[in-house]
């Protein structure tokens, strides 16, 4: 079983799109005291510097009221000094995600996750720039050199985030393809047909060997903190018995999300679109 080195191939995107002295500005707004929230945006900022995007921080309070960050959203839309937006996610229980990322000007959504952008998603249409999280596990495929046309896919978890723009995207691209969740009825049994796995659910080590095929590729998406450590959706030590490629957790999906979220900001601003 090979590791998928996320952090090796997204300092390598990272040094391919280095442009210093450049004008390019992401703005972040953080909503609230989550500490895996922070110490996400504090990456962001570093990682952004060290290439040359210019970082703006709006840190606001857990009780901010949702018409007061719609407001915010609304002026850094209208800002031409401000190339693009994002708003780190999770938001407190209280506000609407929809309505909040909906209000980020599709030029502007860095996340890549505009009811816009899906939208031609959906309908097998390439939007200007992928999601985030998208992108990044197609990185993470892509660096295992296989055929994908050749093969079958199953994701589990259907979030407008990672598995729905995830499924729209490789529909057309591979044998077959299916999305899941873990309410689904013999999961296991539908899962272990496919050569490539791809988890995001949000529940720690749930994935065993069991769920996969053998010589399959595992990509965990999942983020999840118990204790002290930052786990994975997948139980990493039982599925290396089978799979031929894994992303660890941290130190693969979540590097090249970053990665990929500043290319995004890079082409926004290089090139006004929808």
């Amino acid at each position: 079983m090979q590791q998928i080195n996320g952090k090796k191939i997204a300092d390598q995107i990272l040094k391919s799109i280095s442009h210093k002295e450049s004008k390019t500005k992401l703005a972040v707004i953080l909503i609230g005291k989550n500490p895996a929230s922070r110490l996400y945006v504090k990456i962001k900022e570093e990682k952004a510097k060290k290439i040359g995007i210019n970082f703006e921080k709006h840190l606001l309070s857990t009780d901010s009221k949702q018409k007061c960050i719609i407001e915010l959203i609304q002026k850094l839309n209208t800002d031409k000094s401000v190339s693009a937006i994002l708003v780190q996610l999770p938001l407190p229980k209280h506000l609407n995600t929809h309505k909040i990322i909906k209000t980020i000007h599709p030029n502007k959504d860095a996340d890549g996750i505009h009811p816009k952008h899906l939208k031609l998603l959906k309908q097998g249409k390439l939007p200007p720039i992928l999601p985030a999280t998208t992108g990044a596990i197609l990185e993470a495929i892509k660096s295992t050199k296989i055929n994908l046309k050749n093969k079958s896919v199953a994701i589990i978890g259907k979030s407008t985030i990672v598995g729905l723009p995830t499924y729209y995207y490789l529909k057309n691209k591979v044998k077959k393809i299916n999305i899941y969740d873990s309410s689904t009825k013999n999961l296991k049994n539908k899962t272990s047909q496919a050569d490539i796995l791809i988890v995001a659910i949000g529940q720690p080590k749930y994935i065993t060997e069991e769920y996969i095929k053998q010589n399959a590729i595992v990509i965990d998406v999942g983020i999840n903190k118990v204790g002290n450590k930052t786990i994975g959706d997948v139980d990493q030590n039982s599925v290396a018995k089978k799979a031929s490629y894994l992303t660890p957790v941290p130190g693969g999906i979540g590097p090249l999300t970053v990665s990929i979220l500043l290319q995004n900001t890079i082409k926004l601003n290089s090139s006004p679109i929808l």
